[in-house]
């Protein structure tokens, strides 16, 4: 391993130790963020009353929804009706199952119209819905006649009181991060009033945040209070008892707990948003993504020498018997460089053409003209002269021209 790989790999190695030691050493802000979810242990979440509720209901299943109402709650079929003369009503054999409590907790509910319409159904069957938020869906606030009003955080004092004066005197107190929500509007009718805020003590001004509103065979309850069920007041002073009391006019059935209209729920639409959310894997990825840098600077180069190209050996025997066949010619020997120039042709053919010039036959002609695209009449010619100068004992210098002529003319004729 050279020196400078092992300064590069420790300079990394250095790196994400300081990456590391500052990210544990680094305090954790309070998120302060509104979820209501049950997982959520942070100020604004409800782990501490999910976890709490097998104390307040200890023989009751409770079960998480992780879809609309309009999902979880099956159609009911109206071909079953019938009338029930002990009763004096009209039932559905749909509804005799199980009596069920729909548990929502939001500081605001955007629950769509279909899933309101499932609802109303739900609740006018026998069932209870328990509804605790800032403010309400506008179709069930038309349904059941009434009108909510959601008030910001206050920055003074607010009680609560319960209408029961037997389940508590007691007027539970926040200073901080709650809101003045109450209902402006009910059906006087059909509503029962169980809870006020209470914000100037002075004139005694009393709004109402609780309340209970019968449909059909079931009931709504419906909470203002939406941040005095989160963990942060459960934990704090006796607010923990002001929950107790709005959860005992639950009855004891199987609770439906709503983890789907939440405002902390995660909606993720892709694989990086996922990474990024999560802070172990948001430095895992970084920390790749350096790692993968510092490849390509530093290790993706060549890391063996360039091969040299090694050019193919030439044939230099044609280039020598030319040379020499110039030689001879300056020195006044024909013979000589004839023979030099035959032999340096017919190499030039058989490098070229791949024939054998062994045996300069009526085939070899043939086969050299298709070959070269020279007319065998040329071709025949050359031959021919060829092979008689070849057998003259002392050919002239015009001999030599003339060979030399021919076999110029040949190879400007051929392909």
């Amino acid at each position: 391993m050279s020196r400078n790989l092992k300064i590069y790999i420790g300079f990394f190695v250095l790196l994400l130790i300081a990456m590391i030691v500052n990210d544990i050493s680094k305090p954790k802000p309070l998120d302060w963020s509104p979820s209501f979810g049950s997982n959520k242990k942070i100020p604004f979440g409800t782990y501490v009353l999910y976890n709490e509720m097998n104390t307040f209901f200890p023989n009751v299943e409770i079960d998480k929804v992780h879809t609309t109402p309009y999902e979880h709650i099956p159609p009911y079929d109206f071909n079953n009706w019938y009338y029930d003369w002990s009763e004096m009503q009209v039932k559905s054999e749909n509804f005799q199952e199980t009596k069920k409590t729909y548990f929502f907790l939001n500081d605001y509910l955007a629950i769509d119209e279909e899933s309101c319409y499932r609802l109303l159904d739900f609740v006018e069957n026998g069932n209870t819905i328990f509804m605790v938020a800032n403010s309400f869906p506008i179709i069930l606030e038309d349904t059941l006649g009434l009108a909510s009003y959601a008030g910001f955080s206050v920055g003074g004092k607010i009680s609560f009181r319960m209408a029961n004066k037997n389940l508590s005197h007691f007027k539970y107190k926040y200073d901080k991060h709650i809101t003045n929500s109450y209902f402006s509007k009910f059906d006087t009718l059909n509503t029962t009033v169980l809870g006020y805020n209470i914000t100037n003590f002075d004139k005694k001004e009393e709004n109402i945040n609780f309340i209970k509103v019968k449909y059909g065979e079931g009931h709504f309850l419906l909470n203002t209070q939406a941040y005095a069920f989160t963990n942060y007041h459960l934990l704090e002073s006796n607010h923990y008892k002001y929950v107790g009391n709005c959860l005992s006019y639950l009855p004891n059935d199987k609770i439906l707990w709503d983890e789907k209209s939440k405002a902390g729920i995660e909606l993720i639409d892709s694989d990086l948003g996922f990474i990024m959310s999560k802070p172990a894997l948001k430095y895992a990825w970084f920390t790749g993504l350096f790692a993968l840098l510092f490849f390509a600077i530093f290790k993706a180069k060549r890391r063996q020498r360039i091969i040299p190209i090694i050019k193919k050996p030439q044939n230099s025997s044609i280039a020598f018997a030319k040379t020499i066949g110039d030689l001879y010619f300056q020195e006044g020997e024909p013979k000589d460089i004839v023979n030099k120039k035959i032999t340096f042709f017919l190499e030039n053919i058989r490098n070229i053409y791949m024939l054998d010039t062994q045996n300069l036959n009526d085939e070899f002609k043939k086969r050299l003209s298709q070959k070269s695209g020279v007319s065998y009449d040329e071709t025949n010619r050359l031959i021919n002269y060829i092979v008689r100068i070849y057998n003259v004992k002392n050919p002239s210098e015009g001999n030599l021209k003339i060979l030399v002529q021919m076999i110029e003319k040949f190879k400007t004729n051929r392909y």
